[in-house]
């Protein structure tokens, strides 16, 4: 090797220092940006699930179930594990009779927690032959396992099966619910 080619060791350690610095601060705003998209991919495939069994119900012509379901073969579980979409004929929430199972949907693991607040308090929503639900507007809240409510998000649904996301109305960085509250993750 010729002379001056290279690094000396006390250029190698202060590019390693530099470097480490660097990445101190980009790993926290990585973090964040996962856990952002995270919540986004979330609820965008359960908007999804939902258009799917609204155009479903209506094919049909019969009314369609979306529940949680953790195993694909059952209502039941957390919202965060899965869903099912079914015919349910009879409405009773139970793959039985003549009920087919239309799909079930994962979401990405270990990220948060999804909850469901609808009017009548079920957990299950039922979309009607002519697409709209059974009396059941409400939402779906997307907490990170951080709790951190910056990454908050919030799928509305009215009773036309019409949705919406909740949106930050007065830029402060929090997403507000249908109330214009901020969404809460407590």
């Amino acid at each position: 090797m010729k002379p001056g080619i290279g690094f000396s060791l006390l250029e190698l350690l202060i590019s390693l220092v530099i470097l480490s610095a660097l990445l101190g601060i980009a790993i926290p705003d990585y973090k964040d940006l996962t856990e952002s998209i995270s919540g986004d991919v979330t609820l965008r495939k359960l908007a999804s699930a939902i258009q799917l069994s609204k155009s479903t119900a209506i094919t049909n012509g019969t009314t369609v179930t979306l529940c949680r379901s953790t195993d694909g073969l059952a209502c039941g579980g957390h919202w965060q594990d899965g869903v099912i979409i079914f015919t349910d004929r009879n409405r009773d929430r139970v793959i039985n009779e003549d009920d087919r199972l239309v799909r079930h949907i994962t979401f990405p693991e270990g990220n948060g927690h999804i909850s469901f607040r609808a009017f009548q308090n079920k957990q299950a929503l039922q979309l009607t032959s002519q697409g709209t639900t059974a009396y059941q507007n409400g939402n779906f809240t997307y907490c990170p396992f951080s709790g951190n409510q910056l990454f908050a998000r919030q799928l509305i649904v009215n009773r036309t099966a019409r949705m919406r996301f909740a949106q930050d109305r007065n830029g402060d960085g929090f997403r507000e619910d249908s109330r214009g509250r901020p969404l809460n993750c407590d």
